[in-house]
């Protein structure tokens, strides 16, 4: 299992990349759709607030082991990003 450290910090550039994505599709969308770039930019950040709060507060884990955790939490994170990155491209010009 890679080190809670790691997870951290793919969790953190995957997050930062994904806003450059928005800022450049920011950058040449057509002012119509400016505020829906935003809306996924936010969607984005609480995202990430969201996922390193459930790793920095594992209290809710119970029974479950915490590789299982981790790899729950990783999953849900890695699902939403591509979640995200179809509304972002599927915003039209």
């Amino acid at each position: 299992m890679a080190n809670i450290r790691n997870i951290k910090k793919d969790i953190k550039q995957m997050g930062k990349h994904f806003i450059q994505e928005c800022y450049v599709h920011l950058a040449y969308s057509p002012p119509l759709h400016q505020e829906n770039v935003l809306d996924i930019i936010s969607d984005a950040l609480m995202l990430e607030m969201e996922i390193l709060d459930k790793i920095n507060n594992r209290k809710d884990i119970g029974d479950m082991k915490l590789k299982r955790y981790y790899r729950e939490v990783s999953s849900n994170f890695y699902n939403s990003i591509v979640e995200l990155t179809e509304r972002l491209n599927s915003l039209t010009y």
